[in-house]
């Protein structure tokens, strides 16, 4: 091609001027088109189902809210103080137990609350997700909500009260001079939100497995305290023997973890963050997530 061009742009000149005007006259014709009806109304179609989709899991969320706390005193104020106070706790008796971790500098203030808070959010999700669907098993009536919709209400809740309580807490121990500022506050937001989308793909499956069947929902709550010491969210990989180490390398939440703390301190190690591994596990999760979902729809049968 570049051996036609080239003589072509030497001996005739006016030719390649020609030829190139009529390609950039005609790019712009193609870029200046007025959409075509069909696309317009696709468009519109797609607007409508967003919003819909938007005002469903307002709805939910308001409806899963009131079951919890109700109206009365605070009311929808405990989505923020019930984890507030279970992680000022514990991370004011890990402020008085400790002076700092061992070997790096990392107040245990902030250790315990970044590891803490950001627990509660798989936790809640992952207790919840077993009854999640039959508390709501009225509402699919309706037929815009869809065991999908409950889930999704469940976790944002979750995702906006604990990151509400993490930030209001570290400002309060950034005031007392026992914490910091977030050193790269794109990571510890990448940690939450990795946390929550590995929460909420493991809530499908409970979800698609438990409705039903009460041996598997007995199981449930004994499996998320083993996961507590399990997750990493009150140790870091490089405190680890080796061999250990190797092992719990396998573990996405360890690695979520070592994202978040990487990001609330100057002085973590960015050596474990496997952001690609952590991602892949999360697709496959919800993947096999969303075959449950979509299946069980069919398993609900409202009376």
């Amino acid at each position: 091609m570049v051996g036609i061009w080239y003589p072509l742009r030497l001996h005739c000149p006016a030719l390649t001027i020609d030829i190139m005007r009529g390609t950039m006259q005609a790019i712009g014709r193609f870029l200046m088109l007025p959409p075509h009806p069909k696309r317009l109304d696709e468009m519109a179609r797609f607007l409508d189902a967003l919003d819909t989709q938007r005002a469903v899991l307002g709805a939910l969320i308001i409806r899963e809210l009131q079951i919890r706390y109700g109206r009365d005193n605070l009311g929808f104020f405990w989505v923020f103080a019930e984890p507030m106070l279970l992680a000022s706790v514990i991370s004011t008796l890990h402020y008085f137990g400790t002076s700092s971790v061992p070997h790096t500098g990392i107040g245990p203030f902030p250790f315990t609350l970044v590891g803490y808070c950001l627990f509660i959010i798989f936790r809640n999700t992952f207790n919840r997700a077993e009854s999640a669907i039959d508390s709501a098993r009225a509402l699919m009536h309706h037929r815009m909500v869809t065991p999908l919709d409950i889930m999704m209400s469940l976790i944002a809740i979750e995702f906006v009260g604990c990151l509400a309580s993490l930030t209001f807490l570290m400002a309060i121990g950034i005031a007392l001079g026992i914490a910091d500022f977030p050193a790269r506050p794109l990571y510890l937001f990448a940690g939450a939100f990795l946390i929550s989308w590995f929460a909420f793909a493991l809530s499908l499956v409970i979800a698609g497995y438990t409705y039903g069947g009460h041996l598997l929902t007995r199981l449930v709550h004994p499996i998320s305290y083993f996961m507590m010491p399990l997750s990493g969210a009150f140790v870091t990989m490089s405190f680890l023997p080796g061999w250990v180490r190797n092992y719990m390398a396998w573990n996405p939440m360890m690695a979520i973890f070592e994202i978040a703390r990487y990001g609330q301190f100057e002085a973590a190690s960015p050596n474990y963050m496997y952001f690609g591994f952590v991602i892949a596990t999360c697709i496959v999760i919800t993947y096999w997530g969303m075959v449950l979902i979509k299946q069980l729809r069919a398993k609900i049968h409202v009376s």
